[in-house]
C-alpha cells in the first residue's frame, strides 16, 4: 500500500495570516512529504471561501515540482467543469515535464454552488461538460493536431505543442460518487479517487467488466480525516487540529461494503484481506478510527490531511509520527493476489 498527502492551503477564518506564509508552509510540507518517503503530494481547490482556499492548483504544484525529484504530484480535486479544457491540458502538460513525469489529475464533476453562480456554471451541466473536457484533454495530450465539435466546446485546427512526458498521459482519478459518474469512470478506465466512500462503488467494477477493462490498470482512493482536539505536546500549544488517517482501498468483487464499528480494532483476516482500524494522524492522541474495507484490495493509499490553523510544527511532527509509526505497517498491507 502505498501512502501519500492530501494538503489544503488555506487560512483559518479566525486566525488569519498572511497567504505568503501559508503558501510557504503548504510548500515546505509537500518536501518533507517527500524527505519522509510519502508517495503523493495532492492539492485541494475552492473559490470565493472566507479562509483564503486556495483556487489555483497548477502554480503550486509546479513550485513543488521544482523542490522534490520523487514525490508524485496532483490536483485533488481539479474542478474541471470551472475551467477550459485547452488551458488545462497545457498547464497540466508544463507540470508534468517540470516534474520529469509525476503529475496525477484527480478530476471532480461537482463544484460548489456559489462557486458555480459566480462562474456562471449551471450546475446541471457539470457532468456533461467534466466528461467533456476530459475528452479534449486527453486529445491534447495524445494528438498533434486536431478538431473538436461537441456540446459544450468546439475546436478547429489544434496544434498542441507541449505534451507531458507521461504516455499517453497523467493518470486520471475521478472523485465519483453518484451512479452515472461512476459508470462513466469505470468504462473510461479512470481510477477512483474521492474523499468520502459510496456504497454505489460496484457500478464502477460493473463498467469497468463491461468495458472489457481489469484491475489492478485503475486504482481507487479512499479518504477519509477528522480534526483531533485537547491533546498537548510541549511547546506546541492546546487545542490544535490532529491529521487523520486517509486510505485508498477498494474492495474486491463479492465482498460486503462494511467496516469494523467505530473506537474497535477489526482483527485483519488472512490471505490479503483488509480490515483493519488504525490509529489515525497523532498515534500518541490514542485516537483509533476505522481504515479500510474488506477484500483484497487493489492500488490503494493513505493521507494523513493537515486542517486550517493547525501549528505547522504540529503538521510537521504528525507527518514524522506518521511516517515513523504508521507507514511501515500501512506499506506492509497485502495487494490483491
Amino acid at each position: 500500500m502505498d501512502v501519500g498527502l492530501a494538503m489544503t492551503a488555506r487560512n483559518h477564518p479566525d486566525q488569519m495570516r498572511p497567504l505568503t506564509e501559508i503558501y510557504r508552509e503548504v510548500l515546505d510540507e509537500a518536501v518533507l512529504g517527500e524527505q519522509l518517503g510519502f508517495r503523493s503530494w495532492w492539492l485541494a481547490e475552492h473559490h470565493f471561501a472566507e479562509d483564503q482556499h486556495n483556487p489555483s492548483q497548477f502554480p503550486l504544484l509546479a513550485a513543488v515540482a521544482a523542490r522534490t525529484s520523487v514525490i508524485r504530484l496532483g490536483p485533488y480535486v481539479l474542478l474541471l467543469p470551472l475551467h477550459h479544457p485547452l488551458r488545462v491540458a497545457e498547464d497540466a502538460a508544463t507540470v508534468d515535464i517540470l516534474s520529469g513525469g509525476r503529475l496525477e489529475l484527480v478530476i471532480g464533476a461537482g463544484p460548489m454552488p456559489g462557486e458555480c453562480a459566480v462562474f456562471g456554471l449551471d450546475p446541471k451541466e457539470s457532468f456533461g461538460r467534466t466528461y467533456e473536457a476530459l475528452d479534449v484533454i486527453g486529445k491534447c495530450f495524445t494528438e498533434d493536431e486536431f478538431s473538436h465539435e461537441g456540446k459544450y466546446f468546439t475546436f478547429r485546427d489544434v496544434k498542441m505543442t507541449t505534451k507531458p512526458v507521461q504516455r499517453p498521459g497523467p493518470r486520471i482519478y475521478m472523485g465519483a460518487l453518484g451512479p452515472q459518474s461512476l459508470s462513466k469512470a469505470g468504462t473510461r478506465g479512470y481510477s477512483l479517487g474521492s474523499m468520502v466512500h459510496t456504497p454505489l462503488y460496484p457500478r464502477y467494477l460493473e463498467a469497468q467488466a463491461a468495458a472489457g477493462r481489469t484491475r489492478p490498470t485503475s486504482g481507487c482512493c479512499r479518504a477519509a480525516g477528522r480534526a483531533r482536539r485537547g491533546h498537548h505536546e510541549p511547546g506546541l500549544g492546546r487545542g490544535r487540529a490532529r491529521p487523520a488517517l486517509v486510505g485508498r482501498v477498494l474492495p474486491a468483487p463479492g465482498h460486503a461494503d462494511a467496516a469494523g464499528p467505530g473506537g474497535r480494532v477489526a482483527p485483519r483476516p488472512e490471505g490479503g484481506h483488509l480490515r483493519r482500524a488504525v490509529r489515525g494522524g497523532h498515534a500518541r492522541a490514542g485516537h483509533r478510527e476505522v481504515a479500510g474495507l474488506p477484500g483484497p484490495a487493489h492500488g490503494r493509499d493513505g493521507h494523513p490531511v493537515p486542517h486550517p490553523g493547525m501549528d505547522p510544527r504540529a503538521v510537521a511532527a504528525s507527518m514524522r509520527l506518521f511516517a515513523a509509526e504508521l507507514m511501515p505497517e500501512i506499506e506492509g498491507w497485502d495487494t490483491a493476489e
